[in-house]
Formats: C-alpha cells, structure tokens, sequence
C-alpha cells in the first residue's frame, strides 16, 4: 500500500525531498491513512510534517473528541499540531455558501495561514479515487464543463493529494493491517448532503442497474480529462500572457484578439482572467462565463455582475475584469492662480507662469505642459471636471464640437470621463488635460505673452 502511494507521489511529483507539509487529518479513515503513509515516508525524503486540525463547531462534544483523537496522535508521533475552531454555519450564513462550501473554504484559508507560519511549501490533503468520482458525479449534475469533469486534480498549486489513485476499500484494509482505528463522522452517512446522497444511493444504484463499475469508469474518463485539459490549459496561458494585462487592478484584454481563439479557449481565458484578479476561480460558473462572452458584441460600456462583487465591462476594444468600482461624487473645481501654484484636491497641482515669446525655445513641452497665448485669455481660468454644454475646438482640426463627441472620438472610456481634468472659461475647454488643447487658445505669429501650465498628477 504505502509503495502504491510511492508511485503516485513519484507520477505525479507530488514531493521533493527536505519539503515542509502542512497535513490536514480530520480523524477519520482517510486523513488517518495519509498521515500514517506520509510518516512512514518521512526519513526518505527527509520531510517535516505538520498537523493541522479544524473542528466545524457543528457536532459537539463528538467534534471535540475527534480533535482530542488527532492531537493524540500527534502527540505519540511528536508530530506538531494545530487546532482551530471555526463556526462554519455562522460563517455560512455571512458568506452565503452552504456548509460544504463554508467548511471547505474554512479548512484551506487555515492551511495555508499554518504554511505560512512555518515557512512551509506543500498542503497534504486526503482525497481518495472515490471522491473524485463522486465529485464528478456532482458536477455532472451541476452543469459543470471539462475541468469539473475531472473532479479532483492530484496535484492542484501547492496542494498535494497522495491518496488520490486509492479505493476506499483499500484504505479501509490498510488501516486494519496496521490496528489503526479511525474516529467516524457520522454526518457522512446523513443523507442531508448531496455528496452523501451520491456516494449512498446513486453510485450503488448506476452499478446495480447497468452492471458495470461506475466509480472505476468515472475515474478512468476524468484521467483522461485531465491530462487534455492540462494542454489546454497550457495553450490557454500562453495565449493569456500575450493579448492580455494586468493592471491597477484590473485585466485587461483585447477583444478582436479574444475573439480571434477559439470558443474553449476564449472561455478558459475569461476564467483565468477571473481567477488573476480574485485569486482563485471559486464562484465562477458557466452561466457567468457565457454571458461574459455575450459582452464582446455589445456597445461599449455593457457590463455584466460577477459573483464575489467583480465587473466585467466592454471598454471599446477591450474586455475589462475588475472590482465593482462604488459610484462616488469626485466633482471638482478651483479657479487657477495665475501665476501661481494651485493644488486641487484628489486631482493634483497645477502650476502656472506668463513669459515672453523670446523666452521660450520650443512649444512642445509632452501632454501635461501646454502653452497658450495669454492674450487671448478673457476671464478666469477655471479647472474643473465635465459640465453639460461643453465645446471644445481641437488643435489644428478646425470647427467646433461638443466635449462629448470628442470623448467618443477619441475612444476615451465612459468611466474615465468624469475624473479628466479640464482647463476652461466659462463652457469653452481650452485644455482636456492629458489629452489635447483648443485652436482658439494656440499661440501663432501675433502672440506676445504666453500663458503656461503645468499639471502634475496627485
């Protein structure tokens, strides 16, 4: 048995010799097996083991013993341990997740907390072949496409699973050879959970009426899976390396190039997209995916609400995934000091001079000096963000339009809008900051005085 796990750990690379592991044992037949397995492993890859023990709070003294149980055990083994106690439905309640999801969140936001403290580098989880098949089983029932398909993966970041490629009945008969005796979780044998009710009523009843051993079926097709999802989600990552970005908080891609690939990897990339911003891809769902992907032939500025308070949005060419952004009033206004320095708050400073045409060597300082001639400067200058009735006149493109039209023409982002600088009298704009200036305001061959601005963001 233990040469057994030796393989998978070897197929797999599951563990390099002097790792750190931090092992979650539960008490019951599975996590019991793999600490025994991995301790008998122990000298041969020179490993430091570390238990870690997460009591739900939902069974009562029955939790408390199997905690008793775990932290005995280490004891014996002079393993150390750690034990935390998480109320798991209140945490349910407040996350919106079942208790399945709550105690599984729970359990690996631990783990790593304890990997972290050690300095460790791998989490030692006790999934077994049949809960691979069971999980597939409640995908499948989900709706869930190929990566749910392949249930568990063996090896998952730095998450390891030895017993991946065991039956439950031979983990069974291992403890026995080895007079070990398992706490039991009677909640697995309630058939409040689906997973209970797979394991319990449906995989006994698909092996009764057809014949045939499902569970080992199931496995070899999420095998199989698994490594052709592996090329594709290799494929898909280097794919995601060249037409996307991650950027002040959000990702970025290109649409034509998104929507350039094909169907399963446009989704895969959407997913990976999702899962660069959040950190993981737990919350996303197909339906999510697909009506992200409606997106791309929308108008621009179309968003669709993702789980976890996460926006997609069509920015023109580009599918952005972000935090969903709080509406907030950031109006703004000062009138400039000329000459002088004027700071506006969450905006930045604006410095102003007035020199001599002789003075100045050349007109082109970079999009946040800019040179006007003074002369035709009636009233005050005033910064500000957009107003209803704004025009604006180009530089050298002759005409009038409204502020709007520019912003559309020039593909600047409707979001973005609010938060641009302007330099204006009264409605006329004689500067969209970082952008471009009016021809009304431009210096030319009858010009003495030059007024000059120099913005610097915040």
């Amino acid at each position: 048995m233990i040469d057994k796990v030796l393989l998978t750990i070897k197929k797999y690379k599951m563990i390099d010799k002097n790792d750190k592991i931090v092992l979650g044992v539960s008490g019951g037949p599975d996590s019991l097996c793999m600490l025994d397995i991995l301790y008998n492993l122990k000298d041969i890859f020179h490993l430091d083991l570390y238990v870690v023990h997460v009591n739900h709070m939902i069974r009562g003294e029955e939790a408390k013993r199997d905690a008793q149980f775990v932290e005995k055990m280490c004891h014996s083994l002079k393993l150390p341990f750690f034990l935390f106690e998480k109320d798991v439905r209140k945490i349910a309640k407040e996350m919106r997740y079942s208790e399945e999801e709550a105690g599984r969140y729970v359990r690996y936001q631990v783990f790593d907390e304890v990997l972290k403290k050690i300095k460790g580098n791998k989490i030692a989880v006790a999934h077994n072949k049949n809960d691979v098949v069971e999980t597939v089983l409640l995908n499948l029932i989900r709706g869930s496409g190929m990566a749910g398909l392949i249930g568990i993966k063996p090896v998952n970041g730095n998450i390891i699973r030895p017993l991946i490629e065991l039956e439950r009945e031979e983990i069974e008969r291992y403890l026995k050879e080895r007079g070990l005796q398992a706490v039991i979780d009677f909640t697995n044998y309630q058939e409040v959970y689906k997973r209970n009710k797979i394991r319990l009523n449906l995989i006994p009843y698909i092996d009764e009426m057809f014949e045939v051993n499902i569970a080992e079926n199931i496995y070899r097709m999420a095998t199989i899976l698994l490594e052709e999802n592996d090329y594709l989600e290799r494929e898909s990552e280097r794919i995601f390396e060249a037409i996307c970005e991650f950027k002040e908080g959000e990702v970025v891609a290109d649409i034509e190039k998104l929507k350039f690939q094909h169907l399963a990897i446009q989704r895969r990339l959407i997913r990976f997209m999702y899962q660069k911003l959040k950190g993981d891809i737990y919350g996303l769902e197909y339906i999510h995916v697909e009506d992200v992907l409606k997106l791309l032939d929308k108008p621009t500025s179309s968003k669709v609400n993702l789980p976890f308070e996460i926006e997609a949005l069509k920015s023109y060419n580009n599918l952005i995934i972000r935090k969903t952004k709080k509406k907030e009033d950031k109006n703004f206004w000062a009138k400039l000091n000329i000459p002088g320095v004027t700071e506006v708050s969450s905006v930045g400073q604006f410095k102003t001079n007035i020199l001599f045409v002789k003075d100045i060597e050349k007109l082109d300082m970079g999009k946040y000096i800019k040179f006007f001639d003074y002369d035709k400067v009636k009233g005050d200058v005033i910064v500000r963000n957009r107003l209803p009735g704004d025009v604006f006149s180009p530089l050298n493109m002759g005409g009038s339009k409204k502020l709007k039209e520019f912003f559309i023409d020039e593909k600047i982002p409707r979001e973005e809008r609010d938060n641009i600088p302007l330099i204006a009298i009264n409605n006329e704009i004689m500067w969209i900051v970082g952008y471009r200036m009016s021809d009304k305001f431009k210096v030319d061959k009858n010009t003495r005085k030059i007024l000059v601005i120099e913005y610097t963001k915040e």
